[in-house]
């Protein structure tokens, strides 16, 4: 029995202030060890994609936004993505911010603390990392899960499960076969109530993360040995050495 797949898709793309906007609409037919990927001619109206204004002194700064109508077989469903990325320097330091939404006041926020780094130094015992810092370490955590919510690359829905019990499918294109991967990933912990006095980590950087411990920010080589508790926001508490 083959499979069909449709998208129909917009998205806009901001960087370094020239804006690129791309519709798409392609149909995937895969039956067992076929794959036949094909534009199409028909399209879809959809609204055009959002990119608020931001300024700020970035080594990058991209910001992106899409919206896509997914079709496979009888089912469909819509979906909508923001992305921003920045890449800030301070010295010999470079900090990496992805998050999932346009929160430019948490960027001005880190881009503040970064001008206040100094040396690198020992990573401390016990740390909280920042949600959108976790995200970025999640493939280096214990007791990670799929969360649910929406649906995969084939229709199905994303269900709560532990992340080797995921069997959904991701497709990154029409035009290449979708691929079997755990979604919405997030660290669990039964215990998830944080210690907001210890020193956070807020940034990704070149070789570690930048910790802020509310009076002095630093980068630090870190690695984690442990999750001591997992807020429902994604923020953790984690040991390090």
């Amino acid at each position: 029995m083959s499979e069909v797949y449709r998208k129909f898709g917009r998205v806009a793309r901001s960087e370094k202030g020239t804006r690129i906007d791309v519709t798409e609409a392609g149909e995937a037919i895969e039956s067992g060890d076929t794959f036949i990927a094909t534009p199409l001619r028909e399209r879809m109206e959809l609204p055009e994609p959002d990119l608020p204004e931001f300024k700020i002194a970035a080594e990058r700064l991209v910001i992106t936004h899409g919206i896509a109508v997914h079709q496979f077989n009888d089912i469909e469903w819509r979906e909508e993505t923001r992305r921003l990325h920045v890449s800030l320097t301070h010295d010999k330091i470079r900090a990496l911010i992805d998050l999932d939404d346009f929160d430019f006041d948490l960027v001005k926020q880190i881009a503040d603390r970064l001008q206040h780094a100094g040396n690198e130094r020992e990573a401390p015992q016990r740390i909280r990392i920042a949600s959108h810092v976790a995200k970025t370490l999640l493939h280096d955590l214990p007791n990670v899960w799929q969360r649910g919510g929406g649906r995969d690359g084939k229709g199905q829905l994303i269900v709560e499960v532990p992340e080797p019990r995921a069997s959904n499918w991701y497709r990154p294109s029409y035009r290449v076969r979708p691929i079997r991967k755990a979604m919405n990933l997030f660290a669990r912990c039964e215990r998830t109530e944080i210690d907001r006095d210890l020193p956070r980590a807020i940034a990704i950087t070149n070789g570690g993360l930048l910790i802020d411990d509310g009076r002095d920010v630093y980068p630090s080589p870190i690695h984690i040995v442990s999750i001591d508790a997992a807020a429902p926001d994604g923020e953790i508490e984690s040991r390090c050495r």
